[in-house]
């Protein structure tokens, strides 16, 4: 919900763009930094603001794994997409799909998710939008011995 405040008053979102939050009602807990899974949907989501310069629909979720070993945070635009042969180098550092990117967002979140032992799955038909979707353990994995 944060991170919705935030694009919505921010400079790249206009009433031509709509963000949708999905929570349940009660909260969904992992063993991670507030700031940096707040740092997460930030970038995702303002790369998916950015794959829509003319409007569309923004949801950011939250919701617990059916076996409730996951957190699962999925950020879905209705943009331009991300072309095949660029999903792969999308977390890249210095890989940017947009004029104003620095190429570091993805790569980021990529490190933040990595260091939690978390996934990230990313689906772009062509010309249908994104949906980036991160699990995150609810407990962090135990260093082996």
């Amino acid at each position: 919900r944060d991170t919705a405040l935030l694009l919505r008053n921010g400079a790249e979102v206009d009433d031509r763009h709509t963000i949708d939050v999905e929570v349940p009602s009660d909260p969904v807990w992992c063993d991670a930094d507030e700031g940096q899974v707040k740092q997460i949907l930030w970038n995702l989501a303002t790369n998916g603001i950015r794959a829509m310069p003319d409007g569309g629909r923004l949801r950011l979720a939250a919701r617990l794994a059916p076996d409730e070993i996951e957190a699962i945070l999925e950020v879905q635009d209705d943009g331009v997409g991300i072309p095949e042969d660029e999903l792969e180098t999308i977390f890249q550092p210095f890989h940017s799909g947009f004029a104003q990117g620095t190429g570091l967002g993805m790569a980021i979140v990529y490190r933040i998710v990595n260091d939690y032992g978390g996934e990230i799955r990313v689906t772009s038909p062509p010309g249908a939008g994104t949906t980036v979707q991160v699990r995150l353990p609810v407990q962090a994995p135990v260093p082996a011995a």
